[in-house]
């Protein structure tokens, strides 16, 4: 993107100059549309030097290298643990559900033993799957 936007600032400065040497009614009709494109593209530039920059910052705390280190890697491993995180919460979540039910049905269990030893027969209803 960087290079795209790179050599699209040069065309629009070719453009730029072009106009410069051209009529008055060129000028006039094309001038404000040629230097908003500039000015967008200028800071486009600035932006990507921004983000060069905290690339570099992201590099030194990772203790990597920053002319190796991949933005593109780094979003993906970040993307990769936060799907492994919500799933690993959803499965202790799940855990805990059956945990629960598990403890229910023992519960209910002592208690229809018990009233066998007592003699009342039934079944345990306080449940459900």
């Amino acid at each position: 993107m960087q290079a795209e936007a790179g050599a699209n600032l040069k065309k629009l400065l070719e453009i730029e100059k072009r106009l410069f040497l051209s009529t008055d009614d060129l000028k006039i009709q094309h001038g404000k549309s040629v230097q908003g494109s500039l000015n967008a593209s200028k800071d486009l530039q600035k932006e990507f030097a921004t983000i060069e920059k905290k690339k570099e910052e992201l590099a030194d705390y990772l203790c990597e290298d920053r002319k190796n280190l991949s933005l593109e890697d780094v979003f993906n491993i970040m993307k990769t643990f936060r799907e492994i995180f919500l799933k690993t919460l959803q499965e202790n979540q799940e855990r805990k559900e059956q945990a629960a039910k598990s403890e229910k049905r023992k519960k209910c269990f002592k208690g229809e033993d018990a009233k066998r030893l007592k003699g009342e027969y039934g079944k345990c209803h306080t449940f459900s799957n």
